[in-house]
């Protein structure tokens, strides 16, 4: 599928960004995740359509910086997670699903984090709850113990995607309860009521960053049920497929929903590129892409 002119254009303004971006203070971390015409966001962009070696080194350079001398590497969920010294209090807080959109940037790019900052495949490993997810609300570690899904993918895509040898048995077991929290809600739902969680979930997103669609999920199931030589859950997806008929067109899938979208929960400056990308009722080449990936292993599960 081709770039049209338009993207290219915009794709080269998000790099000029980047370059001087990378010129700015080390100090202005909090800057480069500003939602949503921050550094990390054009990154996060550039990476989501395949294109993220078109991000200068320079600003590679920087994030990983700001990962390894600007970040508190605990997620603090008791008073003794807390930074202690003033040089510490001064760094960024992350969250998992944000730390995993990093991480999968910056991997895919060429950086070997697992030997430079070890740390953040620990942190994903380490924080999964009893029912298979994770969640970026720390109160869910000590109350409710119940994941979120949107906390939950990123994470999950990071280990499975990301992971250029053996899968450790640490690392099986994580992917293996992370397909079962997705299977037990149905991708959607709440696994007490059954009923749809949230019904945006329903409406394809792109670019995603760290929000959730049910596409993401469906995603997630086929390539972890290939790398994992799982049973692929077919009648879940088949229902999933359902789901989307309404956004399904002959040229592919159309784009249901905006993570900017002004009117809900992250409104924000956006920036030409994530314009170009999100318009609402468009075809995404990277959205049908993906569902003809779901598509072509449930009809393979269905003739084998």
């Amino acid at each position: 599928m081709t770039t049209n002119q338009n993207i290219r254009y915009a794709i080269g303004e998000s790099v000029r960004y980047l370059e001087s971006y990378s010129s700015m203070a080390m100090e202005c971390c909090e800057d480069s995740r500003r939602k949503w015409n921050g550094a990390w966001w054009h990154m996060a962009t550039l990476y989501e359509i395949g294109e993220v070696k078109q991000i200068p080194e320079s600003a590679i350079a920087r994030a990983k910086y700001l990962l390894e001398a600007q970040t508190w590497p605990v997620f603090v969920i008791s008073d003794n997670d807390h930074p202690i010294s003033e040089t510490d209090k001064m760094k960024m807080d992350c969250c998992h699903c944000e730390l995993a959109v990093y991480y999968m940037i910056l991997v895919a790019y060429g950086c070997d984090l697992d030997k430079e900052l070890p740390w953040i495949r620990k942190w994903f490993l380490k924080h999964q709850l009893s029912d298979g997810g994770l969640n970026c609300e720390p109160k869910a570690y000590t109350h409710s113990n119940k994941s979120s899904i949107v906390s939950t993918l990123p994470p999950l895509e990071a280990i499975l995607w990301y992971t250029n040898r053996d899968f450790t048995m640490q690392e099986e077991v994580f992917l293996d309860e992370g397909a079962r929290y997705l299977i037990e809600h149905r991708l959607v739902c709440s696994k007490q009521t059954g009923h749809i969680i949230d019904k945006d979930w329903l409406n394809p997103c792109f670019p995603r960053f760290f929000e959730y669609d049910i596409l993401r999920g469906m995603s997630f199931l086929v390539e972890w049920s290939r790398r994992r030589n799982k049973p692929l859950p077919i009648g879940l997806l088949n229902e999933g497929m359902q789901q989307l008929n309404s956004f399904r067109k002959v040229e592919g899938l159309q784009i249901g929903r905006q993570v900017f979208d002004p009117q809900g929960p992250w409104g924000g400056h956006t920036f030409p590129l994530l314009e170009a990308l999100s318009k609402k009722g468009e075809v995404s080449p990277y959205l049908t892409r993906q569902l003809e990936d779901v598509r072509a292993q449930l009809e393979y599960s269905s003739n084998v």
